[in-house]
């Protein structure tokens, strides 16, 4: 009898620590602890942000600020309600011409190679 109990508590063992080994979130633990770990001795900055940011979206906000520019600027030397809807259009215009830049700009950074 002592040796079946021997045996039981031996397969228990064996299956608790099978199911820790499987278990998806020690390894998301240790993943994000490295990642921690990496990253404590940076500091947060406004390049760092930007840097995190995707292209096209920088690239499109830096085109919103040029087209807002241009617009106000387009304004004050045209007094006149085709200015405005010109603006808008300028404005719209850079927004796009800024997102396409971007795209093209992250469509470099893509990975294409093997990771092996």
């Amino acid at each position: 009898m002592n040796q079946r109990n021997d045996e039981l508590e031996r397969l228990r063992r064996l299956r608790e620590r099978q199911l820790q080994d499987r278990d998806p979130r020690v390894r998301d633990r240790a993943f994000h602890g490295q990642l921690s770990t990496r990253r404590r001795g940076k500091k947060l900055t406004l390049q760092n942000v930007l840097k995190d940011f995707q292209a096209k979206w920088t690239w499109m906000a830096g085109g919103a600020i040029i087209g807002i520019v241009l617009a106000v600027a387009l304004n004050q030397l045209i007094q006149d309600t085709w200015a405005q809807y010109a603006g808008y259009f300028i404005v719209f215009f850079c927004i796009v011409l800024g997102r396409l830049f971007g795209a093209i700009r992250d469509w470099g950074d893509e990975d294409w190679g093997r990771k092996y």
